[in-house]
């Protein structure tokens, strides 16, 4: 979820006990995704202490995060999550088990709690590797950024068309099942879900599946969420 999808403003989020219950409720996939991650392998609630340590590292981003400082707070809890799943394998003496090369464990290491050693470093560091992976994802679909560059729309109309399009694409089981296996948009279903009309949807083509990729592979593409789909709560 971008920042704009929060339910709920950040004062209450960390003052309202039960408002943070259902945010950290809430946020369960997110934080299961990035242990994954992490762990290279399926965890699950209840029996795996790694995803009790990732929620422990979501709920301290909580309490350290300040919004004004412009960092996108899950951003700033992916970070905290890896590095507490850091420390849990060497605590258990378990460090050979850990999937991770030696420099991606250095710089775990290196990030503290508080956003303001949440460097700059860290940061250019995670928004690189979110543009090396979306890249990676855009050729799946004979896509790359030179391309996206020319075919974005110009009026702001037609943008906000085509990430309405392009959010219930990635959104649709029905829809988005057919697009990763087949590698295409189905831009007749696509037309009549969305009532636009099949000539715009065709020459927003590119756009709206480069979009849908990012919005359906969401705890991935932090940063690139937050840029493409700027702020709209006010």
């Amino acid at each position: 979820m971008p920042e704009w999808e929060l339910r709920w403003p950040w004062q209450e989020i960390k003052g309202e006990p039960l408002i943070r219950e259902d945010f950290l409720e809430e946020s369960q996939p997110f934080i299961r995704h990035v242990a994954n991650q992490v762990c290279h392998r399926v965890l699950d609630w209840g029996r795996d202490e790694e995803l009790s340590e990732a929620m422990i590292a979501f709920n301290e981003a909580i309490d350290h995060y300040e919004e004004e400082r412009g960092v996108p707070f899950l951003a700033y809890a992916r970070l905290l999550i890896k590095r507490r799943l850091v420390d849990y394998y060497r605590k258990q003496k378990l460090r050979e088990a850990l999937p991770l090369d030696q420099e991606d464990v250095g710089q775990a290491a290196e990030i503290h709690l508080g956003l303001q050693e949440f460097r700059e470093r860290e940061q250019n560091n995670e928004r690189a590797q979110e543009v090396r992976e979306f890249a990676q994802a855009l050729a799946q679909y004979d896509l790359d950024f030179d391309a996206l560059a020319s075919v974005s729309p110009k009026h702001r109309d037609t943008r906000e068309t085509l990430l309405r399009v392009a959010r219930i694409l990635a959104t649709d089981p029905e829809l988005w099942g057919p697009v990763e296996k087949k590698k295409k948009i189905p831009m007749q279903a696509l037309a009549l879900k969305t009532q636009v009309h099949p000539k715009v949807l065709e020459r927003g083509r590119k756009f709206i599946l480069a979009v849908s990729v990012l919005i359906a592979n969401q705890h991935d593409f932090i940063y690139l969420r937050e840029y493409v789909l700027p702020g709209r709560r006010g």
